[in-house]
């Protein structure tokens, strides 16, 4: 083997181990809170639920509401998409996006609902 190709198999390996890194710590990132985001101001998963009657449709696929995070806070979420039918239902909600502003802007909801396997202590 020459020593080009050994440089560029170096290489190789180095730039595919820092995406694998890269994108394994984004994939087991834990649950932040509206404090920490707007602490480290990084984008950052919020787990929490939406609070009843804060939803604002702002135009096409568009829409904002009150979110209470884990730790208690609330803070205006906003999303581009379509708004998920079980939203104020749900068991919990995770946003995923960061602070800009003074609104949380979410490029992801996972919305947990609970399922009838669930026992009412597990809600």
């Amino acid at each position: 083997m020459k020593s080009y190709d050994k440089v560029v198999l170096i290489v190789l390996v180095v730039v595919f181990s820092g995406g694998f890194i890269f994108t394994a710590q984004s994939a087991f990132s834990s649950y932040s809170t509206f404090a920490a985001a707007t602490e480290y101001n990084r984008s950052v998963q919020v787990k929490g639920v939406a609070v009843d009657g804060s939803l604002r449709e702002l135009g096409k696929r568009e829409f904002t509401f009150v979110m209470q995070d884990m730790a208690g806070a609330t803070h205006t979420v906003r999303h581009s998409g379509n708004i998920p039918p079980t939203l104020f239902e749900a068991s919990y909600i995770v946003a995923a996006g960061r602070i800009t502003g003074s609104e949380f802007v979410a490029r992801n909801l996972l919305v947990k609902c609970p399922t009838r396997f669930m026992q009412d202590g597990d809600r």
